[in-house]
């Protein structure tokens, strides 16, 4: 479409286009029930699972296999199974769960069922107290345990199936980017790639672009006329603050079609995924914290998991001990004074994986550093034993970072723990890493390791500061086990 046609003659340049005009009514409408259509039938079959678990799990306890068995069936207390259902129904939408729209992540997904149903099985066996026949431990257990796993399936599936299925009725949603800058290009084009359809600009300003890569439609002032004329679902604001008089009285007026307006806001990195809009005054504020809360349930959980890890592992330290041993004279372990959370410096293990004189080599090899910043790694180190090479290749010399964990000085997810040698060349912004407990794994592990640029480790490591959930840490985790499989960025 030519940028003159569409300023000229609003009508012709919207039948020119893919879009071919506004939607009737009742296509425009149709694509808002589907969301309530498809709830209305998680919901039902959730509740037809949570019910189901728990019976299936009755039955296969009961079995009845004479007339004392049978009875207990018929007396079977399936108000239980519908209490809890209605419970965690309940939760998982009060947790976004039921938002088709804008879908959790599946570790978020997964967390919110669980705790949904465990919550809602504590509560009404609670309440089954005051009953005369409380419900059985066993079965009651079983159930939700079926439940959690036949949520989670299904979940998954309804997810992807209302993807499918919405893309394949409905185009997408057509929107405007106000704003032919820079910032309403990088809009246009996220929104593109999010399966938005962008008709193109509205925009009358000074700043507008040489070169853009859709049609300029029309002035500010005639934006009704666009969202008319071009069946828009949603206005995309890209304009800076000093010119937003026009667009307020335009927004103010309102429109002869329902349509969302969204504020590309550019804030950069520094704004977090979780942030509040306060109402001060006649002003609206954004508040955010700049380092995420962490819940005591971090603390318990690496406690918790690093214990079992090093019980469970002691076979294999044993055997990695014996092997280095053999192959080449020194220590088992290799101890180093890192950085920890707010400056506090502590002993880190680690198996050996050098030669015993390592450290004093360090500055005949700094020219053949292959990393950028202040860390120093090459890929084929001289230092590295054969031992030492195989364990550093699958990640096994880390395991005794158990220890620290269980001691407190470390997390099993977070930044990791630079040296004071590397403190020392950080700038101002990179010491932000030292506002987090550090972690034996964490995004810049599981995006690439030694393979990701130094600045960009660090910006990966803010985010999760910024940005951290008990269900990012499970995320993280479950990452960690395909990095450490395909051994990419280890050496």
């Amino acid at each position: 479409m030519r940028a003159d046609v569409a300023l000229t003659d609003i009508p012709a340049a919207a039948t020119e286009g893919p879009w071919l005009g506004a939607r009737p009514f009742e296509e425009a409408h149709f694509p808002r029930l589907l969301p309530a259509v498809f709830v209305g039938i998680a919901v039902a079959v959730d509740a037809l699972l949570v019910i189901d678990a728990f019976a299936l799990a009755f039955f296969l306890r009961a079995a009845p296999r004479d007339a004392a068995a049978s009875a207990l069936v018929a007396e079977s207390p399936f108000w239980l199974a519908v209490m809890v259902a209605a419970v965690a129904i309940t939760l998982l939408a009060s947790r976004g769960l039921y938002d088709l729209e804008h879908p959790l992540p599946w570790p978020s997904q997964l967390y919110a069922i669980v705790s949904s149903v465990s919550v809602a099985l504590v509560g009404v066996v609670v309440l089954s107290l005051f009953v005369d026949e409380p419900p059985a431990k066993s079965w009651s257990a079983a159930g939700s345990a079926i439940a959690i796993a036949a949520l989670a399936v299904w979940h998954v599936a309804a997810a992807r199936g209302y993807t499918a299925l919405s893309r394949r009725i409905f185009p997408g949603r057509r929107a405007i980017v106000v704003g032919a800058n820079v910032a309403g290009r990088e809009s246009a084009r996220e929104l593109t790639e999010k399966g938005y359809q962008v008709v193109g600009y509205a925009d009358n300003g000074t700043d507008l672009l040489d070169d853009i890569d859709r049609p300029l439609l029309g002035p500010i002032a005639r934006l009704d006329e666009l969202v008319q004329a071009f069946g828009v679902d949603e206005l995309v604001i890209a304009l800076p603050p000093d010119r937003r008089a026009q667009l307020s009285r335009v927004l103010t007026r309102g429109f002869g079609r329902r349509v969302r307006v969204k504020y590309a806001a550019d804030f950069g990195e520094l704004l977090p995924r979780r942030f509040h809009v306060r109402l001060i005054g006649a002003r609206q504020y954004i508040d955010f914290a700049p380092v995420a809360p962490v819940s005591c349930v971090k603390r318990i959980s690496d406690l918790g998991l690093a214990v079992i890890g090093l019980a469970a592992l002691a076979p294999l330290f044993l055997a990695i001990a014996i092997a280095i041993k053999i192959d080449s004279p020194g220590p088992t372990f290799y101890r180093q004074i890192r950085v920890g959370k707010d400056g506090r410096r502590f002993e880190m293990l680690k198996f050996r994986s050098m030669q015993r004189d390592a450290d004093g080599l360090v500055l005949g090899l700094l020219e053949r550093n292959e990393v950028t910043g202040p860390m120093f790694k090459i890929r084929r180190d001289p230092r590295v034993t054969r031992v030492g090479r195989f364990l550093r290749r699958h990640s096994l010399d880390e395991l005794p970072q158990l220890i620290n964990v269980a001691l407190g000085e470390m997390s099993l997810v977070g930044p990791r723990p630079p040296t004071a040698a590397e403190i020392e060349k950080y700038e101002d912004w990179e010491l932000g890493r030292l506002r987090a407990r550090p972690g034996i794994t964490g995004l810049w592990q599981v995006s690439g390791r030694s393979e990701v640029p130094f600045h960009d480790m660090v910006r990966l490591d803010l985010h999760y500061i910024r940005n951290w959930s008990f269900a990012l840490d499970v995320e993280i985790l479950l990452r960690t086990i395909p990095a450490v499989l395909t051994t990419k960025g280890a050496y």
